[in-house]
């Protein structure tokens, strides 16, 4: 019901265009200085308590963490949605150094215990399932009786994450903003996971995002929130909206001792200024691929990468190497129907035809 909800929230809006409009001026601001808005942030966040860390690579992304979690002695890890921690791979980090990592949106679980399966979708990542799958993996894993009912499956995946919530060590998410004026990581949920692994871990958490997500005030992230959850569920706010700010401070009942940004490059930086720089502005809602016709019929694995639908057409190749993603481009139709809905107006059928005419100079 992606489309059809859509259609319907953003009709609650007293002007759709304007606020797009409003939310676009703002990513802009952000981005022509973003070196100033990442120095103005990592002040902030380090007034409240919080270390803040560049990496300029995948590799030096999971370097960071893994270091992180060994001298905290951290043995089990409780994870957020993090579409970052899908490009770095970090559940596979954190396995090789006998970390254990436990992914807590409930699609991500189901693909963790599926031998880590990727996702398909970034906001619905187990949309290629259906519950008769889920129900044999859930008996598998869990050693338990095969169950069929919805409320029943989620019950037992309840049961078995709580365990995980109060025995991890540190906690891992993303960010869907960063707010320069406050120091704080915003992050939207709509299964309340994400407070677990914030708030219940005694020591660490870990926010690992791209750099790109910076946003000077909290009026800009006000802006940008009248749109994301519209865009990407069709509901005017999601269930969860947080904004964590430092770790826990004396008098504060709860919260991590310790707090750290991870912040990512690994080709961020290469699209600044140039053709590209438009799809910095992306807020990862999912809109493109919800009405886009060819991910409807070819589903998201085809793209290969983390990102799919036209906004993995146009990432994949500029983050991973055009001659990792030769097809990538020329798999849209072009249709527009991607750029007519992105909230941010990502005109993502010209940066498809600007890749295209790249590939054809290359050869």
């Amino acid at each position: 019901k992606f489309v059809s909800a859509r259609a319907s929230a953003i009709l609650e809006l007293d002007d759709f265009e304007a606020t797009r409009n409003a939310a676009v001026e703002r990513r802009n601001r952000a981005l022509a200085d973003l070196d100033v808005w990442l120095e103005i942030f990592e002040r902030n966040a380090s007034a409240r308590g919080a270390q803040v860390l560049y990496a300029e690579t995948h590799e030096e992304a999971v370097r960071l963490i893994v270091d992180i979690a060994k001298h905290h002695g951290v043995r089990k890890v409780t994870k957020s949605k993090s579409m970052v921690s899908e490009e770095v791979g970090l559940n596979h980090a954190f396995e090789a150094a006998g970390i254990q990592p436990v992914e807590t949106d409930l699609g991500e679980y189901i693909l963790q215990i599926n031998d880590n399966e990727a996702p398909s979708h970034i906001i619905a990542p187990v949309i290629h399932k259906d519950k008769e799958e889920i129900s044999d993996l859930f008996a598998k894993t869990h050693a338990t009786p095969r169950k069929t009912e919805i409320t029943q499956l989620t019950r037992e995946a309840r049961e078995v994450l709580r365990s995980h919530f109060l025995s991890a060590d540190m906690g891992v998410t993303g960010a869907n903003f960063l707010i320069a004026e406050t120091g704080s990581a915003t992050v939207v949920t709509n299964e309340g996971n994400e407070g677990m692994c914030t708030i219940l871990p005694p020591k660490v958490h870990v926010v690992l995002t791209g750099i790109e997500k910076v946003l000077p005030t909290l009026e800009d992230v006000a802006t940008l929130m009248r749109l994301l959850p519209r865009s990407a569920t069709g509901q005017p706010i999601s269930n969860y909206f947080s904004v964590l700010t430092g770790p826990r401070r004396a008098g504060e009942e709860d919260g991590p001792e310790h707090m750290y940004y991870v912040l990512v490059d690994a080709g961020r930086t290469g699209l600044l200024g140039g053709e590209f720089q438009d799809m910095l502005r992306c807020i990862r809602c999912g809109a493109c691929m919800n009405h886009c016709p060819v991910y409807q019929t070819i589903g998201g694995h085809a793209y290969g990468w983390v990102y799919p639908g036209p906004m993995g057409s146009v990432l994949t190749p500029l983050y991973m190497g055009m001659e990792n993603a030769l097809d990538l481009p020329h798999a849209a139709t072009l249709c527009n129907q991607c750029g007519a809905v992105c909230p941010v107006k990502i005109p993502l059928p010209e940066l498809l035809r600007t890749l295209r005419e790249k590939q054809v100079e290359q050869k």
